[in-house]
C-alpha cells in the first residue's frame, strides 16, 4: 500500500509537470497581434478596447472622452514620439498662413502671379516726370496675397534697407532719393510706398498705420506715400480675424528735385514679413 501511494504521488507530479509544461508552451506558441479596422470609407488605426467615450461640446469648450483604456499616453525618444490610445485621433485643426508676392505693371493685381525674383524698376526720373507704378510708365506694381485661419488674424510688415536715405546710389552711396511722408511731385524729391486697392473673399484686408487713408491710385504722379525704415512698419492687418483670398496692390513712387545728384544706380531693397497670431 505504501508502494502504491508513493508511485500515485509521482506520477501525480509527473501528470502536474506535464500540464504545466503544455500550458506554458501553448501560451508561448499564440501570435498576439492588432490591426486595422476598415470599411468602404474609414479606417481606425491601432484600435484599442475600452468601456466607452465620448464626444461633446458647448459655446465655449469641447470634451473629447475615453474610459477605462488600459494603454493610453504618449511615449517619446530623441528622433520619434507614440501617442496610443483614441484620445490622440480627434478633429485638430492645422494651423496655417500663406503668403505670397507679385508683380505687375498693370493697373489691377486681380490675376497677377510672377515669380521671383521681384523686381520694381523705376525707369528714368526727371524733374517733369514723376515715376509711380501701373501701365503709364510700365513701373511694377507689388502685389500681396494672404490667407489664414489664424483665430487672431495676421499683420504684414514693410521695411527698407536704406531707412529715410530711400534710393541709394551704389557708386557714390551719399547721394540719395530721400524717402518721407508726405506726396510725391514733378521737381520734388521723395521716394515712397501707397496703397492702391484691397479686398478678400472672406474676412478684411486692411490699410494699416500710416497707410491707411493716403490718396492713392495707379498712375497717379500725386500720390500721398509713406515713409520707409528699416525696423519696419504695418502695411496691411486683418482686423484680428481669419482670412482667405486677401490681395493688396502697392503703388512704388518716386520724384526728383532740381539738385538731386544725377545716376544710372538708384537702388533700395523691400522686406515684407506675414505673421499671424494664433
Amino acid at each position: 500500500m505504501t508502494m502504491t501511494k508513493c508511485l500515485f504521488k509521482k506520477l501525480l507530479g509527473f501528470f502536474a509537470l506535464s500540464f504545466f509544461v503544455a500550458i506554458f508552451m501553448g501560451v508561448a506558441g499564440i501570435s498576439v497581434s492588432a490591426i486595422d479596422l476598415t470599411s468602404t470609407n474609414f479606417i481606425i488605426r491601432n484600435p484599442i478596447v475600452g468601456t466607452g467615450g465620448g464626444y461633446g461640446t458647448s459655446t465655449g469648450f469641447k470634451l473629447i472622452s475615453a474610459g477605462n483604456i488600459t494603454l493610453s499616453g504618449v511615449s517619446s525618444s530623441a528622433s520619434f514620439q507614440t501617442r496610443y490610445g483614441f484620445l490622440y485621433y480627434s478633429d485638430e485643426v492645422v494651423e496655417t498662413i500663406t503668403f505670397d508676392l507679385d508683380t505687375t505693371a498693370a493697373d489691377t493685381c486681380s490675376t497677377t502671379e510672377s515669380a521671383a525674383a521681384y523686381t520694381v524698376a523705376l525707369g528714368t526720373i526727371t524733374i517733369t516726370d514723376t515715376r509711380v507704378s501701373g501701365a503709364t510708365d510700365t513701373v511694377n506694381n507689388i502685389c500681396v496675397d494672404l490667407e489664414t485661419n489664424a483665430s487672431g488674424g495676421a499683420v504684414i510688415t514693410v521695411a527698407n534697407a536704406n531707412g529715410a536715405s530711400g534710393l541709394v546710389s551704389t557708386s557714390v552711396t551719399a547721394d540719395d532719393i530721400d524717402s518721407s511722408d508726405g506726396s510725391v511731385a514733378d521737381g520734388a524729391e521723395n521716394y515712397g510706398l501707397c496703397i492702391v486697392s484691397t479686398s478678400a473673399t472672406t474676412g478684411t484686408l486692411d490699410d494699416e498705420g500710416g497707410y491707411n487713408g493716403d490718396t492713392c491710385a495707379a498712375n497717379s504722379e500725386t500720390n500721398n506715400v509713406q515713409a520707409l525704415s528699416t525696423t519696419g512698419e504695418n502695411i496691411f492687418d486683418t482686423n484680428g480675424a481669419p482670412i482667405t483670398g486677401g490681395r493688396g496692390q502697392i503703388s512704388v513712387n518716386a520724384s526728383i528735385s532740381g539738385i538731386t545728384d544725377a545716376h544710372a544706380d538708384y537702388t533700395d531693397t523691400l522686406t515684407f514679413i506675414a505673421t499671424g497670431t494664433f
